[in-house]
C-alpha cells in the first residue's frame, strides 16, 4: 500500500505547476521560415498553446521574448497572427525577458 500512496503523491506533485501554468517554445530556426496561415497552424507549439488558451476563458497567453529589437517585432508579429487566426487580443500579452535568448516563449496562465 506504501508504494501506491507515494506513486499517487508522485504524479499530484507532478501535476500541480502543469495546472499552474504551460510553457511552450518556438526556437528562431522555426520562426526564422517564411510564415503563413497555413505554416502557423501546423506548428506544434502553437497548436498546443491555442488549445491550451481555449480550455477556460480565464486564460491569458503571455509571449516572452528576448529583450531586442529583434524579439519585439518576432513577439508583435506573433501576437498579431493570432489574433489574425481568432485568438482575442485582449488574451494575449507581449514582455520582453532577459533570460529568454533565440526564442519566443508561450506561457499560458490560468
Amino acid at each position: 500500500m506504501k508504494p501506491l500512496r507515494i506513486l499517487c503523491l508522485a504524479l499530484l506533485f507532478a501535476a500541480g505547476p502543469a495546472a499552474a501554468q504551460t510553457v511552450l517554445v518556438v526556437d528562431a530556426e522555426t520562426w526564422s521560415t517564411p510564415r503563413s496561415a497555413e505554416y502557423l497552424i501546423r506548428l506544434t507549439p502553437l497548436r498546443e498553446a491555442v488549445a491550451t488558451l481555449q480550455g477556460g476563458e480565464d486564460r491569458r497567453l503571455t509571449i516572452r521574448h528576448p529583450e531586442s529589437e529583434q524579439g519585439e517585432f518576432w513577439a508583435a508579429e506573433l501576437r498579431d497572427w493570432l489574433v489574425a487566426l481568432g485568438v482575442p487580443s485582449l488574451r494575449i500579452h507581449v514582455e520582453g525577458d532577459t533570460s529568454v535568448h533565440e526564442q519566443l516563449d508561450l506561457v499560458i496562465r490560468p
